[in-house]
């Protein structure tokens, strides 16, 4: 099952947990753990005071997807400046 929730979307993920019953917290979890793992980049610990992982972690996701790294060169004749 946890491949499975893999496959669907952050978004998707969120609002299922949010109002089904039979989707568990911790399949939730582990789908967007494993969701992250497949895209090459892991998703950050739950900060302190922050009651719900599944928000936390489906936020989180959300926010990498919508501002992936920027990757940039620079040689001998130009430089370049990435305000973040």
């Amino acid at each position: 099952l946890v491949r499975v929730v893999s496959r669907c979307d952050p978004a998707d993920i969120a609002r299922v947990a949010a109002v089904s019953l039979l989707f568990h917290a911790s399949l939730a979890l582990e789908g967007l753990r494993l969701w992250a793992r497949e895209r090459g980049f892991e998703l950050p610990a739950q900060p302190e005071g922050e009651s719900c992982a599944v928000r936390w972690l489906c936020y989180s996701a959300l926010l990498r997807e919508a501002n992936p790294p920027a990757r940039a060169a620079a040689g001998k004749w130009h430089s370049v400046f990435i305000d973040g």
